[in-house]
């Protein structure tokens, strides 16, 4: 039994027209000019046909309804209880962290403002 092969329709390959133009235009008081333009090949390409779209039905607006005020501190607290929440210790080394780092930075702002102040009153006064 011999299977029969079904051939795909070819495709139509791209009409190649030649355009030539050239032209010379004549300017009053004797001067001639003249312009020409190349021979070119401009290929067409086959134009597809397009379905017109059906029309989408309009959905009518979604009307909200408006949320209480109190629905916000609800929302509020359930994000609260998805945050990872550190545990004892985790906590106590980050506090001792933070309070070093605000000693420190007093501590340097303190020295500024001391050096300054000296500074500004030698300037300022004479000593």
């Amino acid at each position: 039994m011999a299977k029969s092969k079904k051939r795909k329709p070819q495709q139509q390959k791209p009409k190649v027209t030649p355009v030539e133009s050239s032209a010379e235009a004549t300017v009053s008081e004797g001067e001639e000019q003249s312009v020409s333009v190349a021979t070119t090949s401009v290929a067409t390409p086959a134009k597809k046909t397009e379905k017109p779209k059906a029309a989408k039905p309009k959905a009518a607006p979604t009307v909200t309804k408006k949320r209480s005020r109190l629905m916000f501190f609800v929302d509020a607290f359930n994000e609260l209880r998805k945050a990872h929440w550190p545990g004892r210790k985790e906590t106590a080394r980050l506090s001792v962290l933070v309070f070093t780092v605000c000693v420190v930075v007093g501590a340097i702002l303190g020295g500024l403002d001391f050096l300054f102040t000296k500074l500004m009153g030698l300037v300022l006064f004479g000593g």
